[in-house]
């Protein structure tokens, strides 16, 4: 019998085995990965200065939205790269805005005047324009054929039935583009926490400014006053107490009781003044009284901010304008005893400056047209230094300031914010305001005094003027604090650093740092930072949410070297189209030997 034989089942290997459940291990880790990354979230920043990493301010402002916050940015379609490196680092932070607020804050890039007639274009951009939203023309080279385009480096942001304009871009006159880019870029996370604070801002934190001493009137303090009310509750207070303005609120209370009645006006007025977080004297031009001074001094030891804007000398540019010239005269404040103890100095003296803005003036010649000179009594200041009032701050436009002291005081620690370039010198009182300077062609070597402050910040343990005066202590009605453990203020030698200019024909008020001059001479908008300044000055000294530490957040700058790109360039072009392809030869022909000695 034969017998017949059954073909053997193939048989899977222990290799073979093996393999398989790599494999379906492989897959199953990727499917959970998958699963798990639908589920949770996290980015790592590993950029050297952490730009995508959001504060601790950031997160805690965007935990107080209550409802969806809708961003519309711009900034897109085709325009040249440098903005392009601007929208990126937009939408990547965006993405982290994003992210931390849970669906609270949702964005998106859109391209309005591509393909659009040019007049529907025009209406478009003179609503922009209207809403405060921020509209340019990109910069071409010496080769390049004028460009009518237009780039709107900027947004809106829409948050409860009310619109804010988002502005990316912050250009300062005559600075390269890329730097511009680059400190904007800088400034991200605090323009775009800015406008979320405007969203959720609780209006409980009140901003005073004196009057009754000669203060800038309203009409100079429109814009700054407007800009400050986006945040904080604005008003007036009236601190002469000889004044009828201040007096007559307590009429009433001195008529029944007149014996009382210095009383009853130092406590009143004092109780007025405490009701504010910060008072702002703006450019007083009448003596203080003894007894206001206390009521400033007892102010500040009972834990109230102030920010002086104190001129000493008497120096208008309309006096010049109409005279040709004028002597500069004391305004006799009386308040240089009080600033001193508290560790600055503002001397009767004005800074003059090589580094300085100009000044309209009728140019030589049968035109009389009207040109645009250096004025020395006009200081250009470039806030320098890490501090978060000043960081990445452009420059700031001085006016007839004084020079600034500093005196040696453990308790009290200052920080210069603004001061004069390296070639300036101080002109001491009095001073001769000429326009024949104008005609003066000034050097380096005659100005040798660098580095004049103009505004300094003053932090720590304030000690009263009065703690050695019983007179005035034995007398007040007021309860005594003979010092302040820990408070701040800051002192500015310029009292028109936050004065707007006007248009008085037009009724128009012109945003603070504007010189309608230089722009009608320029052709172009020329326009400083006094306001930025200054709205920082406040919000370190009052703003609760601590926003302006996120400008101390720096990205370095990793340009390339034009000139040597332009100089290189054919080498590089060379390099990148040759390079890839003989590697892909020589790839080919190592594989190919390999191959045929494997097989062969």
């Amino acid at each position: 019998m034969v017998e017949s034989k059954q073909p053997k089942s193939p048989t899977i290997s222990t290799a073979q085995q093996k393999q398989v459940w790599q494999f379906l291990i492989l897959v199953a880790v990727i499917a959970v990965v998958n699963v798990a990354s639908g589920q949770f979230y996290k980015r790592f920043d590993l950029t050297k200065e952490k730009r995508f990493t959001l504060s601790k301010t950031t997160h805690e402002l965007v935990g107080q939205l209550e409802e969806p916050m809708y961003v519309q940015i711009f900034l897109d379609g085709e325009f040249p790269q440098e903005y392009r490196r601007l929208k990126n680092a937009a939408h990547d932070l965006l993405d982290e805005y994003q992210l931390i607020s849970k669906g609270n804050i949702i964005y998106r890039f859109e391209d309005l005047l591509t393909d659009k007639p040019i007049k529907e274009k025009d209406d478009i951009l003179k609503q922009l324009a209207g809403k405060g939203v921020q509209i340019t023309r990109p910069e071409i080279g010496q080769d390049e054929a004028t460009s009518e385009k237009f780039i709107i480096p900027a947004g809106l942001v829409n948050y409860k039935g009310k619109e804010y304009p988002l502005n990316l871009l912050k250009r300062e006159f005559g600075q390269p583009l890329e730097e511009d880019i680059n400190g904007s870029i800088e400034l991200l996370e605090y323009e775009i926490g800015n406008i979320i604070r405007k969203c959720v801002v609780d209006r409980e934190i009140k901003i005073g400014f004196t009057k009754g001493h000669g203060e800038l009137e309203h009409v100079y303090l429109a814009d700054i006053t407007k800009s400050l009310e986006e945040f904080y509750t604005v008003e007036d207070i009236n601190i002469n107490i000889t004044d009828t303005a201040c007096t007559k609120q307590f009429f009433s209370r001195i008529s029944a009781e007149p014996d009382r009645a210095g009383e009853i006006l130092l406590n009143g007025v004092m109780n007025q003044m405490n009701s504010y977080n910060a008072l702002i004297v703006a450019k007083p031009r009448i003596s203080f009284l003894d007894e206001e001074l206390f009521l400033l001094d007892q102010y500040v030891m009972n834990g109230g901010k102030v920010i002086w804007l104190a001129e000493p000398l008497i120096a208008e540019m309309d006096s010049v304008a109409k005279y040709g010239s004028i002597m500069t005269a004391d305004y006799n404040l009386n308040v240089n005893n009080l600033l001193f103890r508290y560790g600055v100095r503002i001397n009767p003296s004005l800074i003059q400056d090589l580094n300085c803005h100009g000044i309209p003036v009728l140019a030589n010649g049968a035109s009389g047209q009207p040109g645009f000179m250096p004025w020395l009594f006009y200081p250009i200041f470039a806030p320098q230094g890490d501090h978060p009032i000043v960081r990445n701050m452009t420059s700031v436009w001085g006016r007839f300031a004084a020079g600034i002291d500093t005196l040696p005081n453990k308790d009290l620690k200052k920080t210069v914010l603004l001061q004069s370039s390296n070639t300036s010198r101080i002109a001491n009182n009095p001073v001769n305001v000429s326009l024949e300077l104008l005609s003066l062609k000034p050097t380096a070597e005659m100005f040798r005094h660098p580095h004049n402050i103009a505004a300094v910040l003053v932090e720590g343990k304030f000690n009263s003027l009065y703690a050695h005066r019983p007179s005035m202590k034995k007398k007040s009605p007021i309860p005594y604090k003979a010092e302040v453990e820990n408070n701040s203020m800051i002192v500015i030698s310029d009292g028109d650093l936050i004065a707007n200019q006007t248009d008085k024909e037009k009724k128009q008020v012109y945003p603070l740092g504007y010189d309608k001059y230089a722009s009608k001479a320029f052709k172009e908008p020329v326009e400083f930072a006094n306001k930025k300044f200054f709205l920082n000055c406040v919000d370190y000294l009052c703003d609760e949410s601590n926003l302006i530490e996120v400008r101390s957040k720096k990205i370095q700058l990793r340009l390339l070297d034009k000139a040597k790109v332009k100089a290189e360039k054919t080498k590089w072009q060379v390099i990148n189209m040759v390079l890839p392809i003989l590697g892909l030869l020589l790839f080919g022909l190592i594989n190919a030997w390999i191959r045929k000695k494997k097989y062969t």
